[in-house]
Parts: C-alpha cells; structure tokens; sequence
C-alpha cells in the first residue's frame, strides 16, 4: 500500500515548524507517524525537538535542498532505506525555506520510490508581517505557492489581521487553494487528510541555489545575554533566518530564534550538549562570523 506523504513548505521563518508541532500535538490520528526535515544549512536544529520524542521516526536531509539535482539522488535512496526500515502509515516532510519544491514529482516518479509513497497535500506558510521583505527572492516564493493547496496566512495577530493584500496576491499566484489564517502555525487541523493534488504538469524547471548562505556558530563557552544581544546587533542586518540553542554564561540555556531584523530568545530549562545557532543570510564576503561571534564571548 502506498504511503501518504504532506509536504510543508514556507520561505525561512514563515512558521513551518511551528505548524507541525501544533499538528503532531492536536492531531486525533492514531497513526504510525514519521517525520522528514530538510535543512539548508549542515546541521538540524529543530530535529532534536522531534528526536527527544519517541513516538516519531525522523529522517534529517541536511545542507541544502532536497528538490536540489546535487541532493536528489540520495535523497531517494535515503527515503526509500527509511521507509523499507520504519514502514510509516503517513509521513509529513518539512522543506528548506530555501528550497524550490516545483519539482517534487521527480521524488516520486523515481524507480525506487513509484508506488510506495504518493503525495497526499501541500501546505504553504506564508509570513504575513514579512513577505513584502525579500523582493530579490519572490519567485521562490510564488513557487512555493504554486505548489500548495492549502495556503496558510501565518503570524496575522502581528499585522493586526490585515491581511488582504496578501491575500488578493495569493489568490493570483494560485488562485485554487484554500487560504487559512493562523498565529504562531495555530490553525484548524480538520481536513488535514483531504487531498487536492493541484502539481501542474507543465512545471517549468526549478530554481537553482540562491545567493544566500547558511553559516553555523558553535558556542563552546557560556555568554553574557548583553553581549549576545550586541552580537546580533552587528549582524542581524544581513540576516534573514537566525535559529539555535547557546549557553549562558549564568549557566542557563536559551533558544534563539531570528526572522530578519525580529529576535526572541527563550530559556530551556533541560538543554544539554553543546551550542550551536544557525544563520541564513547575505553573508558572501563579509567577515567571519565564527570570529566576531568569540569575539563577544
């Protein structure tokens, strides 16, 4: 039997993560549920959340797209050695930000993988108080939509639930998929497993890597929360996606979290390993960030 796959797409900090967890946690299925994260950069961060939770399988495809022709490949026959291993009744892939997801019937019209898993939905987050932010980057996110059938304005309660402008825009970018609106990836999950399968298929070639960069600090000593914040101060401006776990000098853990020029930080009261903040931006010839970072330490 063919297993259901829901894809969750959604450029860098549009919610993504923050909609699967709301899923998994609210979700009425019994079923035996495994989880696919792609990630741009080379290290996950948000599959250790998914990892300390035993009920879920996770595959982590990492630095770089998995619709990317450089990754495809192996990605397939990552896939194919997960799924003949666990046997999930339904799995739920969480794309790159960065990613082109246009050309994911490629996934499974492979040799490997044809008949054993079919596309079941595509969810888009879109970031309703950033999304006129990356003009450089709007095809990449058209395409995003264009996939989707079910398109989620995500983070309404920061733009006072103005939101019509984006939608008319989303509506003629894809005109047949149903729009929902959520808060922090909050939405109604009925309907979760009604399948629309909306791929064109005249889709014309996928985009290749943007210029962007994906650069990873390892915090091996505790900071001061002062100076972390003067760090971000002087990088945050070429940043377009900050996530991660540091150390504080007080002994205490906290979660970043960045999307553009807007930072949170979070305490984590049972963190343990070593830290580790991921950064996504326009970083091509600036300075060593791994440097600076020390620097502040």
């Amino acid at each position: 039997m063919s297993i259901p796959l829901h894809l969750i797409t959604g450029f860098l900090g549009s919610g993504k993560t923050s909609f699967l967890h709301h899923y998994l946690k609210n979700s009425d299925s019994k079923s035996n549920i495994a989880i696919i994260q792609n990630e741009f950069s080379s290290i996950n961060i948000d599959g250790r959340k998914f990892q300390q939770d035993a009920s879920y399988q996770v595959l982590e495809i990492n630095n770089g797209s998995v619709f990317c022709v450089c990754l495809l490949g192996s990605f397939i026959k990552s896939l194919n050695e997960f799924v003949e291993k666990y046997q999930p009744d339904m799995l739920i892939m969480e794309a790159s930000g960065l990613s082109d997801p246009t050309g994911v019937g490629q996934i499974f019209q492979s040799s490997q993988l044809k008949g054993k898993i079919y596309l079941e939905h595509v969810w888009c987050l879109v970031d309703a108080l950033n999304f006129k932010r990356m003009p450089s980057l709007r095809l990449r996110m058209e395409h995003h939509l264009r996939c989707a059938d079910t398109i989620i304005i995500n983070k309404t309660d920061l733009v006072g639930n103005d939101t019509e402008e984006i939608a008319t825009w989303i509506r003629h970018v894809n005109p047949f998929a149903r729009q929902l609106k959520g808060e922090y990836g909050r939405v109604s999950t009925s309907g979760f497993k009604k399948a629309l399968n909306l791929f064109p298929d005249d889709q014309k070639g996928a985009l290749g890597r943007p210029d962007v960069e994906s650069v990873v600090i390892r915090g091996h000593r505790g900071i001061h929360l002062e100076q972390l914040s003067r760090f971000i101060d002087r990088i945050k401006k070429d940043c377009i996606r900050t996530k991660g776990f540091l150390k504080l000098k007080n002994g205490q853990a906290i979660f970043v979290q960045g999307v553009f020029l807007e930072f949170t930080f979070q305490e984590v009261p049972s963190f343990k390993g070593s830290g580790e903040l991921v950064l996504i931006g326009a970083f091509k010839g600036k300075e060593n960030l791994q440097i600076i970072y020390d620097e502040h330490c």
